[in-house]
């Protein structure tokens, strides 16, 4: 299995480890986010983190601390950029590899020393809001800039009951009492608005009481002889603040400076309204019912006390004309119908900025192209990743097939079984592994000369698909996946460096279900519906045959389909017996019967032309007795080795207990002459699958033939036919 705890792992952030602080939540994001799909380390900024533990995530996940800053490949700077002359974190950063920063800021010119920081010591900037790479650019950064949202874990704010108060209507705001927060300007509004009514109260909390600030609020609020203004100060951890957000109606920030703003996007998360100042980073909000912006129009210098107490462009403050405006608004929205009903779509807007949209993003900013192979992810919409910066990746990276990108792979080999048992097998796998971020690539290694050694003598008793000559049989039938080279697919290096197994070979582990030994259980569940409909999407997606296949089965299904009602059946020899319920297995009267009673229950003539029977079977007096039954409407392949019926004789003349051994199949027979193992075999099973998968109808037994046609076409009917004994 791969190694996820390599304190040398090739992708290292550098940033803060204390979570709870707005910075450090850009470190958590990068560090929860990369380590889903690359092994990852952290190099602590701040103090105090010495030893050699591992740093813990608030979700218990571990990141082992980085020990030799040489060693990684991608360096993934989360910390601020400079914090005055005595802040050297920037200089932690080697002069090799992909250097990326990650920055929030809130002002409308860059300090020039980030300039020239980020100019001598990244190769790529992202910033948090879209609205920084125009400023980043003017000020003078000439590396490729881009946005990256911090991801935030909103997963379960998104799904909690949306709370509303029935008696009050609640204004709230969880913000640090700093005098560029606007606190004052939000309660001056409230007071002129609201402090006649009942109905309406604001409650101000911060983790932070910064003196002269807290007193000026305080003094206001006592001064006014109000009761509908509550204010509290304190560290709250995660779920009380959570509580507290959750008991507002309405989220309100009137600050002139956010680096990102992360309550409100809690706020929005958990369906609340919001109303806040007009800034980059809130903008992202806006414009989803029920969110409300605050004209951003009274300009003041942007002083920033703890970089030496310097000033660095502007910010822009709200008037209190335009907040008590928009608190009005807000007010009367949330009295009406509406801002219940609209409540799905906040939630939506704030999918965005969440860990599972973010996800994808975060990781293309390092392997551009895993999208390549992860088409069904979806990131945020919020991201921006320009070619630039996809360019500078690339440079310093290589693509998904370099050392670092393809780390996350898993290898499906091969097993003794019929084709479809190591077909379902790999899609399964696909299906499952697809939907792990971590994993990259999922293969298979159909390689005879790896799976032979597996078995006692090298003997099969199924496996009857190609020679040990024939490398990698997969590429026999059908496209190389992911976009990669037949020779890469056939090196053994390649699908195992860095590469992990499966846990169990049938995926059983994952998809009980799935097997011939409880497919029947897996045909009746309540979810083979969505069964269907789910991996015939991964099917779709990457599996491909080779054109000159493709091009057979559409000669024939176009040749004989065309315009008619058609019905499949898959008529299995009868030693398919110890697959099937109760040993009970359908013969080829049954499959008869079944036919003729679809059509009677369709009404169509069976004496029409307006429909057909496809018949895949692996005897050859099953062909024959179809065609005494229905004549030229039968149609099947010619070329199929079946089982002959001198052969089906002898199996006829055995007592019942020799009948339900194996060795009577067709794939039994061939597997016991390594002679006749060919890739012919496999395209003869595949064949019948797919064109049964062309029909309206499947009459079918348990097999993992039927299995693979059920998401082939999900859309198809399905009848298993009721069986009787050998």
């Amino acid at each position: 299995m791969i190694d996820f705890t390599n304190s040398n792992a090739e992708v290292c952030i550098i940033g803060r480890t204390d979570f709870s602080t707005g910075i450090g939540a850009v470190s958590l994001a990068a560090c929860e986010l990369l380590s889903r799909f690359f092994p990852v380390s952290i190099y602590p900024t701040n103090s105090g983190i010495v030893g050699d533990e591992n740093i813990r995530l608030p979700n218990g996940k571990e990141i082992p601390v980085c020990r030799n800053i040489s060693a990684p490949k991608v360096f993934f700077y989360t910390d601020v950029l400079w914090n005055g002359e005595h802040d050297l974190n920037y200089t932690i950063v080697p002069k090799h590899g992909l250097r990326i920063a990650h920055i929030a800021y809130d002002s409308d010119e860059f300090p020039a020393k980030w300039v020239e920081i980020l100019n001598n010591s990244f190769d790529v900037a992202y910033f948090t809001s879209r609205h920084l790479e125009a400023i980043a650019i003017g000020s003078g950064v000439t590396i490729p800039v881009g946005t990256l949202p911090i991801g935030l874990e909103l997963e379960d704010l998104l799904v909690r009951p949306v709370v509303r108060n029935t008696k009050k209507v609640k204004f709230g705001s969880v913000a640090a009492f700093h005098q560029r927060k606007g606190v004052d300007i939000l309660i001056e509004a409230f007071l002129q608005e609201f402090s006649a009514e009942d109905d309406v109260e604001l409650y101000l909390h911060s983790n932070l009481a910064i003196g002269p600030t807290y007193n000026k609020i305080i003094e206001k609020i006592n001064s006014s002889g109000v009761n509908n203004v509550f204010v509290s100060h304190e560290h709250l951890d995660v779920a009380t603040k959570t509580s507290l957000i959750d008991s507002f109606d309405i989220f309100v920030n009137c600050s002139k400076g956010e680096g990102y703003s992360i309550g409100p996007r809690e706020a929005l998360a958990l369906g609340k309204m919001l109303v806040l100042s007009d800034l980059g980073p809130h903008r992202d909000m806006f414009g989803v019912a029920g969110c409300y912006s605050i004209p951003t129009t009274l300009p003041s210098p942007a002083r920033y006390p703890e970089i030496d107490n310097q000033v660095f462009g502007k910010q822009y403050s709200v008037s209190v004309h335009d907040a008590r405006k928009a608190l009005r608004a807000a007010y009367n929205y949330f009295n009406s119908t509406d801002s219940a009903d609209t409540a799905s779509a906040r939630r939506k807007r704030a999918e965005n900025f969440s860990f599972s949209r973010l996800a994808i993003d975060y990781a293309t900013t390092i392997a551009p192209d895993l999208l390549a192979f992860k088409k069904n992810a979806k990131g945020s919409d919020y991201t921006h990743i320009p070619e630039n910066c996809r360019s500078a990746a690339f440079a310093k990276v290589g693509s998904y097939s370099s050392s670092l990108a393809v780390i996350n792979r898993s290898v499906i080999p091969a097993h003794d079984g019929g084709f479809f048992s190591v077909f379902n097998c790999f899609v399964s796998h696909l299906v499952w592994d697809v939907r792990d971020d971590r994993c990259h690539l999922v293969l298979p290694d159909w390689d005879v000369k790896r799976l032979l050694p597996k078995h006692e003598n090298g003997k099969l008793v199924s496996f009857c698909y190609g020679t040990p000559n024939d490398g990698n049989i997969w590429l026999k039938l059908f496209e190389p996946l992911y976009g990669l080279t037949v020779e890469e697919m056939n090196d053994e290096a390649f699908l195992y460096d860095k590469s992990s197994l499966p846990q169990t070979i049938w995926n059983q582990h994952r998809e009980p279900l799935l097997t011939y030994v409880n497919a029947y259980d897996l045909y009746g569940s309540a979810s083979f519906k969505s069964f269907r409909r789910q991996y015939h999407a991964i099917y779709k997606e990457h599996v491909k045959l080779l054109p000159e296949f493709q091009a057979e089965i559409d000669g024939f299904c176009d040749e004989n389909f065309d315009g008619k009602f058609m019905v499949a059946a898959h008529v299995k020899h009868p030693s398919h017996i110890i697959e099937q319920p109760g040993a009970c297995i359908a013969h080829g009267k049954s499959f008869v019967d079944a036919v003729i009673d679809k059509l009677a229950s369709s009404k169509i003539d069976q004496a029409s032309d307006k429909w057909g029977v496809f018949l895949a079977t692996d005897q050859d007096r099953v062909v024959e007795q179809f065609k005494e039954a229905f004549g030229e409407r039968v149609y099947s392949y010619s070329d199929v080795r079946r089982t002959r019926v001198s052969e089906d004789e002898y199996y006829d003349s055995l007592p019942d207990e020799e009948k339900a051994k194996e060795g009577f199949q067709v794939q039994h027979l061939v597997a016991a002459n390594p002679e006749n193992w060919s890739t012919r075999m496999a395209w003869e099973v595949i064949r019948d699958a797919m064109t049964m998968a062309r029909c309206d109808v499947l009459f079918h037994v348990v097999s993992n033939v039927s299995t693979a046609v059920s998401y082939f076409n999900p859309e198809m009917e399905l009848v298993f036919v009721d069986g009787e004994s050998a």
